[in-house]
């Protein structure tokens, strides 16, 4: 398909529509293509986005940006599904001549029967509502002449298909696919009610254009439109400066040589060709660097790296930065109010930040269970993808790139005090063992291998996210901002020290945003913000059934929480809203005794 059919947003492409994704236009669909498509060119001119901790944990020498502007036409796309459905007389059909004529790439009818004795008029026709996939993420039209003779012996040239819709119930009952050549027909219902019936998985990868003969599993039915055909599976870091005056000349020669390239460290002909033209490399010396270059490859495994992306974040957001060439990341300390002096131990804001985006991969059917937790470990990679059954998006297995978006804003940063913290968790260790059960649960519900379940992240990480909820609601009131326009970054670690909240937002303009948020981070703004978010969480209009929950049968792992208390929108929330409860906050009408604040 060479015409320019559609456009998206750079940031749409990375969480949204990426390769494998659908995109429904006004005449019919497409499924977006794999990177490996892409035109060379337009992907080496696009710029490259520096972030050497998430390319030295994904394993790749570069993220690209998504091609805008005059070359924003030239990411490819296919016809997906196939099947289309005329309005008028109900036949189903392809692009194929025979069921439907193609003008200027909308499918018409032809039907010369429409039932009643007459010619079907031309009438546009649109894309079927029913596909089907697997949960490896592969995806195929619905399988129409297999289903409607239900295994016996059918002419695909001859026999003419209708989906007919009786109108009774609004029900799939309603809808019925027939072959008015062998008068066989079928409920859709019937693909829902019985399992099994669709067959096994075809295997079919379109946006690769090609097919997996390997997959054993059932195909399922979904409805084209679905939000659980596509999860994204993004990587993010925030950006934090190299302090280059005062780093190790070690630490500077690991984070700006790449030691993944093995002919440039071992090869000096090759190092001074490509590294003479780096004016900062030049200005310490080809010789000198070349020497510590020899040394890290032979007395360390430069490759290692800390797959850790918060913990520098977290230390970057508590220390003022200084001597840095840019101003991409710029932090202020701010006194904690004193009314919160003994629970809170920082409260930032972050003036200006930059956040990097990645798409890796994608799922279907289920979200992969907590892909940033399992990216975080040593896990190998083929047993990842096999864990989280992520789908590919690219045919080239030895493409060094994959794409990402450039993002800045500003935030709010904050951090509990963590001696106090240390002491109510231990009185919380009952709960703990609960919501870790419930955690266990919901991934095992999903048929989710045991090996490939997460750890628990801890009561420390439900009470943060809890109250990074409660403030985003609070601070949608006074910012100016949407709660879709809010995200959250918690901070969860007690092995590190770690406990914080980053509550920021970001644009793709380059100029991000203009400190609507970041004013509300000032000290008395900020005491009001707070006392308002925690007394807000105490009562809910959901009360007493919100607040009065079983803790032994947690919904998603949440206590107290409802859409009319805690929950936020999905774009904004890192945990699809689960790991919260109020009741960690402070008390609430079942009165738990498990409140941090005020306990």
């Amino acid at each position: 398909m060479s015409d320019q059919v559609g456009e998206l947003r750079p940031s749409q492409f990375i969480t949204t529509f990426g390769p494998g994704a659908i995109v429904d236009l006004p005449n019919y669909s497409v499924i977006m293509a794999g990177t490996d498509q892409w035109d060379n060119l337009h992907v080496s001119q696009a710029p490259d986005i520096e972030e050497h901790r998430l390319k030295k944990k994904l394993g790749i020498k570069q993220i690209k940006s998504i091609p805008t502007g005059e070359r924003a036409a030239t990411l490819p796309a296919y016809r997906f599904p196939g099947y289309h459905v005329c309005p008028n007389c109900r036949k189903l059909g392809t692009r194929n001549g025979r069921d439907f004529f193609e003008e200027k790439n909308v499918l018409y009818c032809k039907n010369p029967d429409n039932g009643k004795g007459e010619p079907c008029p031309t009438v546009k026709t649109h894309p079927v509502r029913f596909i089907t996939a697997c949960k490896k993420g592969h995806i195929d039209d619905f399988p129409w002449f297999f289903y409607v003779h239900q295994n016996d012996a059918f002419d695909s040239k001859e026999c003419k298909l209708y989906l007919e819709d009786k109108g009774e119930t609004g029900s799939l009952k309603d809808l019925v696919a027939s072959c008015k050549t062998c008068k066989k027909k079928r409920s859709i219902s019937d693909a829902l009610s019985e399992k099994n019936v669709l067959g096994h998985c075809s295997g079919r990868r379109p946006w690769l254009n090609d097919r997996d003969d390997m997959c054993e599993e059932q195909r399922k039915l979904l409805l084209r439109g679905a939000s659980n055909i596509y999860f994204s599976v993004v990587e993010s870091s925030i950006v934090i400066p190299q302090q280059q005056a005062d780093s190790d000349l070690r630490d500077y020669i690991k984070a700006n040589i790449d030691f993944t390239d093995k002919e440039l460290i071992t090869n000096r002909e090759v190092f001074d060709f490509v590294n003479s033209r780096k004016p900062d490399i030049n200005r310490l010396g080809l010789d000198k660097v070349w020497k510590v270059v020899q040394q890290l490859k032979d007395g360390t495994n430069t490759t290692e790296v800390d797959d850790d992306l918060r913990r520098p974040e977290y230390n970057a957001l508590l220390t003022e930065q200084y001597n840095y060439e840019y101003r991409d990341f710029e932090v202020e300390a701010a006194d904690v109010p004193e009314r919160f002096s003994g629970l809170v131990s920082n409260l930032i804001q972050v003036k200006r930040l930059k956040e990097v985006m990645v798409l890796r991969g994608f799922t279907r059917i289920h979200p992969a269970p907590d892909v940033t937790e399992r990216l975080s470990s040593k896990t190998e990679e083929e047993e990842l993808n096999k864990a989280v059954e992520m789908a590919p998006i690219s045919a080239d297995k030895d493409l060094d790139w994959l794409p990402g978006v450039e993002t800045y804003g500003e935030g709010i940063f904050l951090t509990l005090n963590t001696e106090r913290l240390d002491e109510w968790e231990e009185t919380k260790r009952n709960y703990a063992v609960t919501v870790e059960e419930a955690h266990q649960n919901i991934y095992k519900e999903r048929d989710v291998p045991e090996e490939a379940i997460p750890p628990f992240k801890g009561l420390r990480y439900v009470l943060l996210h809890t109250l990074s909820h409660a403030l985003i609601r609070e601070l949608t009131l006074h910012s100016g901002y949407s709660s879709s326009a809010l995200k959250e970054r918690i901070y969860s670690d007690k092995e590190a020290g770690m406990a914080g909240i980053l509550i920021y937002t970001s644009t793709v303009d380059s100029e991000g945003s203009l400190g609507g948020l970041v004013e509300l981070g000032d000290t008395a703004k900020f005491e009001s913000i707070m006392a308002r978010a925690l007394a807000a969480a105490g009562y809910c209009s959901g009360d007493p059934q919100c607040g009065e929950y079983d803790e032994h049968s947690l919904t998603n792992v949440n206590g107290a929480a409802c859409h009319s208390c805690m929950l936020i929108s999905e774009i904004s929330c890192e945990s699809s809203n689960r790991y919260l409860d109020r009741a960690l906050l402070v008390e609430t009408i079942a009165n738990k005794g498990r409140e941090f604040f005020g306990g």
